[in-house]
């Protein structure tokens, strides 16, 4: 037993040696999170059950909707990436610091803006990370292309990396925090401010689950981004100030074969601080459908990704994709345009390629309303009153021509009544009454002649009768 560990140790040994001499580094660039620490042989404790828990599931209020599963996460939300449609949502406007999630943004800026081919130059502004802070080891007047960057910002979470492209694209790391601003408000995020272009901890460096996975739904849209975001690994080559190429691991585990797998991953981003928690965005696909799931305030690394199985199992296994065919889908009771589009058969292509998911059990009456804008017909469907999604397309000749007649009877009906009322003032005497001007003047006056000479009548009446009752009591007396 002793020669066999004593062989396997130099046969350790040696293959060590082999690969530091072949020039290559294994860099393990970690979050700054539990997962830094040696692997204990043992299982794993599972973590305590927090407060968060319990917290309230908004999503699971609206009548008739799947109920969504709990998770420890603080914040959660899971939505289908074609449609934006929020499938499952706890606490979703609530804000919370995003930590290395905020690398999304920064990676997706970077990609439109620069070409991969670029070389990038850092100066000191890489020593600008906290201590023990992630990292690939990049020091000042060290050069990368674009390319590795990218790969470096995603895969690895290098700090340093993502503040000097920052630096590079913005000439100072905060123009293009500016930018990541501007982008947000552009995308209609509401509660999301970012500070820096890592996501180390600022309490003035927020967002919340519903911007985040808008963010990550745009991010998501570019070719090159999920390319790099699904990738195992990859190899950094050797630079201008390093003579070892450098070997980046993808920190998100549901990619990589092992017990946080999970098929379909797409991949995405991990994120941690010690004040933001666990942070974790993930994207999927399953028989067609990619959904994007994000968590913030995450209680442990195990509890991220157990609660992004069961959030995305959710949205997988109880929502499925609209077919009319099998479905009911009607204009609400209010919508004219979309009853007349129907009845002529101009709706029957919009309705049947709408990018809509709705529950696999449908309990409340699916509905759409249309609205014409701009020569664009809008079609926003619903699920008894919750608003699902909606589409757009270019209004034909045919639609345009309702919409018209449309309006034009709505106006032919407003207009009735006061149409009524002129014709009848023409042809029935006895309706017009109205009076010049001088006509009133007189009846004033013989109405008032008629109440003065009514009031002398009364006065010579009261005086006759006082002269009678005298004329009487003289009589009497005498």
């Amino acid at each position: 037993m002793k020669k066999r560990g004593l062989s396997l140790f130099c046969a350790i040994l040696v293959n060590t040696v082999i690969t530091v001499s072949s020039g290559t580094t294994l860099v393990m660039a970690t979050e700054t999170t539990p997962e830094t620490s040696a692997v204990s042989p043992e299982a794993p404790e599972t973590p305590a059950i927090p407060e968060s828990y319990e917290w309230e599931i908004q999503s699971n209020n609206i009548p008739g909707w799947p109920e969504g599963p709990k998770v420890m996460a603080e914040t959660a939300i899971v939505m289908d990436i074609d449609t934006g449609e929020i499938l499952y949502a706890k606490g979703i406007d609530e804000k919370r610091a995003p930590a290395s999630t905020t690398k999304i943004m920064t990676a997706m800026l970077a990609i439109e803006k620069v070409p991969f081919e670029t070389q990038i130059t850092f100066t000191d502004e890489v020593n600008n990370i906290e201590a023990g802070s992630t990292h690939i080891g990049i020091k000042p007047g060290e050069s990368l292309t674009m390319k590795d960057c990218a790969y470096a910002i995603l895969l690895a979470s290098a700090n340093e990396v993502s503040s000097g492209v920052a630096e590079y694209i913005g000439t100072t790391v905060s123009a293009f925090v500016d930018m990541m601003n501007q982008r947000a408000a552009e995308l209609g995020c509401t509660n999301t401010h970012f500070v820096n272009a890592n996501g180390l901890y600022d309490e003035n460096h927020y967002t919340t689950a519903r911007d985040l996975a808008i963010i990550s739904k745009a991010a998501f849209q570019n070719e090159t981004f999920r390319e790099v975001i699904k990738t195992p690994y990859y190899i950094v080559p050797k630079t201008n100030l390093t003579d070892e190429d450098r070997w980046l691991n993808n920190h998100h585990k549901m990619i990589l074969q092992g017990p946080e797998y999970y098929e379909g991953c797409l991949g995405g981003k991990t994120g941690y601080t010690e004040k933001a928690g666990n942070t974790l965005v993930t994207y999927a696909e399953r028989d067609g459908r990619r959904l994007v799931c994000v968590l913030l305030a995450d209680v442990s690394i195990i509890a991220q990704y157990t609660d992004t199985k069961l959030l995305l199992d959710y949205g997988f296994d109880n929502f499925q994709p609209l077919n009319t065919d099998t479905i009911s889908l009607s204009p609400s009771k209010s919508d004219e345009l979309g009853k007349l589009l129907v009845e002529k058969g101009l709706l029957t292509t919009s309705l049947e390629t709408a990018s809509i998911s709705i529950p696999k059990e449908v309990k409340e009456e699916l509905t759409y309303k249309t609205t014409l804008e701009n020569n664009m017909l809008n079609i926003d469907y619903y699920y008894g009153k919750q608003p699902l999604g909606s589409s757009s397309i270019q209004a034909s000749d045919e639609i345009l021509k309702v919409s018209q007649e449309l309006s034009h009877e709505k106006t032919e009906e407003t207009d009735a009544p006061v149409s009524s009322n002129h014709s009848k003032d023409k042809n029935t005497p006895e309706e017009s009454s109205s009076l010049p001007s001088w006509k009133y003047i007189a009846l004033f006056l013989l109405i008032t002649g008629i109440l003065f000479y009514l009031t002398i009548l009364i006065v010579k009446i009261k005086r006759n009768i006082k002269r009678r009752k005298r004329k009487r009591s003289h009589s009497r007396h005498n």
